[in-house]
């Protein structure tokens, strides 16, 4: 039986001048390294560092602060080894010969914990004994080291009053008498709020630069190399030339999708687990996105992509050179990316603003997929404004690749 090859395939569908173009501009792309490795690689790789790198620095488990320990009074031993006995912490003691905030400024311990020769006698005679700390703000490590002593601190200091508070016979409650019930009106875990805030963003972002190289190759890199002008001369209608090379970048941006959500899965089950490193709490670390939201994860992350590149090609189009195409296009990924860092912190009553907007509207969208919430009518109406600035935008580059004045200036 005779093997077909993809070109075999292609020769047997009917000839479109249309279908040829499309053929012809993913040729090219495949051709091109960049472009594999910003369609493929990127998202694959991007994503899961992304999300993850944070985590894992900022998780006290994979990567725990070093805290030396000086400890004067002999007899605060118990103190001393439940310090040791917290896996979030690499504790060392110290000897009172060395200088403690030398050993923090030149970060052979990311904090340094004193414990006066006072400190038992204080407590047992009733009174109040203070440690002291040492630590460098400027160090994440070292501020996290701090909340963890802190915390420890915070169970040992209760444990001493409410061991004072029965033994005079009163009821530990007393020094809290002010209680707090909270009622969250949408449940929604500690990792899924994080996950809200940076799944849409380097989702968004990486929709963008998967076809933005080709977008840019395929209009202003041709010019340059002066394969547009032979193209130009083919029977075929500036129409046909500018939608075939969309849908080119069209079909990478949707390998770019597919490649997105696989990269977000292999993070999102890598970040669960780093999560509850930081968050101790099994529940807080759950992160659950339905079928349907992950299906307008995709849709919309597309729409960015596509939406993304239609002013890549108009721009660079106009751009008389590659390099000055280059610049507007660092320049717009510029434009798109301030605001989509905003988006992260923005609150809903703004973003609800935000969903009509091109771009931006559909990273409102997967936000809020991420969060298992959607709007029916936000989302029609977002989609309508999308494709509608798409059209605009293609009917702005017919115009442009229409204009030999605009195609062939110098």
């Amino acid at each position: 039986m005779k093997r077909l090859s993809f070109f075999t395939i292609w020769s047997s569908l009917p000839n479109s001048q249309l279908l040829n173009i499309v053929w012809r501009e993913l040729l090219d792309a495949l051709r091109d390294r960049r472009t594999m490795v910003a369609t493929i690689m990127l998202p694959i790789v991007l994503v899961p560092l992304s999300l993850n790198i944070p985590m894992f620095l900022m998780s006290p488990k994979r990567n725990p602060p070093s805290l030396g320990i000086l400890q004067l009074d002999k007899e605060a031993g118990n103190f001393t080894s439940m310090l040791k006995g917290i896996g979030e912490l690499r504790v060392t003691e110290i000897s009172p010969e060395e200088n403690a905030t030398d050993l923090v400024s030149k970060n052979v311990f990311d904090l340094v914990l004193i414990i006066p020769a006072n400190f038992t006698q204080l407590i047992l005679s009733g009174g109040r004994g203070d440690l002291v700390v040492i630590y460098d703000a400027s160090n994440t490590r070292s501020a996290t080291g701090l909340s963890i002593v802190d915390a420890a601190r915070s169970y040992y200091s209760n444990k001493i009053v409410e061991r004072r508070l029965r033994e005079r016979g009163i009821d530990p409650s007393i020094v809290d008498p002010v209680g707090l019930r909270s009622f969250n009106i949408r449940e929604v875990t500690g990792a899924q709020a994080f996950a809200g805030m940076m799944v849409p963003y380097f989702i968004g972002l990486v929709s963008i630069l998967a076809g933005g190289s080709f977008a840019t190759d395929t209009t202003a890199g041709e010019k340059e190399r002066k394969t547009l002008e032979a193209f130009l001369t083919m029977p075929v209608t500036r129409v046909k030339i500018v939608m075939g090379k969309f849908l080119g970048v069209f079909f990478l941006s949707m390998v770019s999708v597919i490649f997105d959500l696989i990269g977000m899965a292999i993070g999102i089950s890598i970040y669960m687990s780093l999560f509850y490193e930081i968050s101790m709490e099994a529940g807080n670390a759950q992160l659950s996105i339905g079928p349907l939201n992950l299906f307008l994860i995709a849709i919309f992350a597309l729409i960015v992509s596509v939406t993304g590149d239609a002013v890549l090609m108009v721009v660079c189009t106009y751009a008389k050179s590659f390099k000055e195409a280059q610049q507007y296009s660092s320049f717009l990924l510029s434009a798109f990316t301030i605001p989509m860092i905003g988006i992260m912190f923005f609150p809903p009553s703004l973003l609800e603003n935000l969903v009509y907007l091109p771009i931006y509207g559909p990273i409102v969208v997967m936000r809020n997929a991420v969060f298992n919430v959607s709007a029916p009518g936000q989302l029609i109406l977002c989609l309508a404004s999308s494709m509608a600035c798409i059209a605009v935008l293609l009917f702005l580059a017919v115009r442009l690749f229409s204009s030999d004045k605009v195609l062939f200036r110098t």
